[in-house]
């Protein structure tokens, strides 16, 4: 949950690209795979809109899982990088305040 969070937050030039790329996706398997299978298969079933919209629908929320289970595992290593630093400044701040209280304290 919190690499959904900081990949909501962060990184908007990977989301950005790689929701352009979902998108063409998207467009394309629609087009040339699961119309031509869904005609081939049920060929009635798209004259029924609403269960034809529910795949569709089904089909949209599976590739976008797919797209940030993907997109998770591109940015692990920024994400780490991120935290690592966030680490240090914090650590840094601590030995800061400790120094300012060992001369205060002289």
């Amino acid at each position: 949950m919190e690499q959904r969070i900081l990949l909501r937050g962060t990184f908007l030039k990977e989301r950005a690209i790689s929701t352009v790329f979902l998108l063409v996706i998207i467009v394309a398997s629609v087009q040339f795979a699961l119309n031509p299978l869904l005609q081939h298969f049920m060929p009635t079933l798209r004259n029924d809109s609403m269960v034809y919209a529910g795949i569709l629908i089904a089909w949209l929320f599976i590739l976008m899982n797919v797209r940030d289970i993907i997109l998770m595992n591109m940015l692990r290593p920024k994400f780490a990088a991120k935290r690592a630093e966030a680490t240090a400044q914090k650590v840094a701040a601590l030995e800061g305040a400790r120094q300012n209280e060992q001369q205060d304290g002289k």
